[in-house]
């Protein structure tokens, strides 16, 4: 599957929390975004088939 852009607001508090997480796990900004909600989702079909 090709890659898309997704794009969103959000608070400076919360950015600089995602970029210091980031920084500590050695990876990207938006790896780190897209591994949250991949587990989220991951999470919600669980919940859903239950």
């Amino acid at each position: 599957m090709e890659p898309t852009t997704i794009t969103f607001r959000t608070t400076e508090d919360v950015k600089k929390e995602l970029d210091n997480i980031a920084q500590e796990e050695n990876r990207t900004l938006s790896n780190l975004v897209e591994t949250i909600i991949l587990k989220w989702l991951e999470e919600n079909n669980k919940k859903s088939s239950n």
